[in-house]
């Protein structure tokens, strides 16, 4: 293509169904930790489902859906990324789900509480969505309309929020992965609308002295160490659960057997020492 042209919007089927599924068990995995938030609160370990549903979701949910999503762009050129840009969009990706997350699960539930979480998480997948695009190094400009901006920052708001609501209030094991489709819904949803309300322009070849990532293998690359950090998050959550389970086990114990020893003298007939 030559300069000034525009790029048509197309899309690799299998990479963006591969973004889906990045998405959903990212989501999935911090759903699941975000679930013993409050459980675990008065123990003083739900800071630790904080952290792992953070990375969950705004690490492998979000951001390597994000790179997958725009592998999945066809483009007449290779795509270089930032790397500065890039890690600046992992950080505000994991930091603000773990916002979210921490602000809904630290007290007591409520739909305003809700609400103000589904913003943090929304506009998270938002803000990494851009940093993400502004890391993009190619023969290339973008313009955006800024109405389709809006409706991806709406889109990932809502479903956010009705992703954070099911996940504190799931009553059976099976709504779970429902919320998991909702929350990738919410991140596919708003990437491929943002993109559709990109415009790409070519340009004229550039020179960069800049330190970046890309290829044509960057999507398989990125799922499989989405694949074996989520592995590595759920043998966590399991490890901890148990430990967990473990430590309830012995202050019941301990609760007893106090229990027994203050009742014990009580139970002596009159008159015995």
């Amino acid at each position: 293509m030559s300069p000034g042209d525009i790029v048509p919007l197309e899309f690799n089927e299998g990479l963006a169904a591969l973004s889906f599924v990045v998405a959903a068990l990212g989501s999935y995995v911090a759903l699941l930790a975000a679930s013993r938030i409050r459980t675990a609160r008065n123990d003083g370990v739900h800071l630790g489902y904080v952290a792992v549903a953070a990375l969950a979701m705004g690490g492998v949910g979000i951001w390597s859906m994000h790179f997958i999503g725009m592998q999945a762009q066809r483009l007449p050129f290779i795509v270089g990324f930032q790397v500065g840009w890039t890690a600046l969009s992992l950080v505000v990706a994991v930091l603000l789900s773990g916002a979210a997350f921490w602000f809904v699960g630290r007290s007591t539930f409520s739909l305003g509480r809700c609400i103000a979480g589904g913003v943090l998480a929304g506009v998270g997948v938002a803000a990494m969505h851009y940093l993400g695009m502004a890391s993009m190094r190619m023969p290339a400009d973008l313009s955006y309309d800024p109405g389709m901006v809006v409706l991806s920052v709406a889109i990932a708001i809502a479903a956010a929020t009705a992703a954070l609501w099911l996940a504190f209030n799931i009553q059976n094991e099976w709504q779970r992965p429902i919320a998991a489709l909702v929350m990738a819904v919410a991140v596919c949803g708003m990437h491929y609308t943002a993109v559709a309300g990109g415009v790409v322009i070519c340009s004229a070849p550039r020179a960069t002295t800049e330190w970046t990532m890309g290829g044509l293998s960057l999507p398989y690359v990125v799922f499989a160490l989405s694949a074996l950090a989520l592995l590595a998050i759920r043998w966590q959550l399991h490890r901890t659960s148990t430990l967990y389970r473990a430590h309830l086990a012995a202050r019941v114990d301990a609760l007893i057997d106090g229990n027994e020893a203050a009742v014990a003298p009580l139970s002596r007939p009159p008159g015995r020492t």
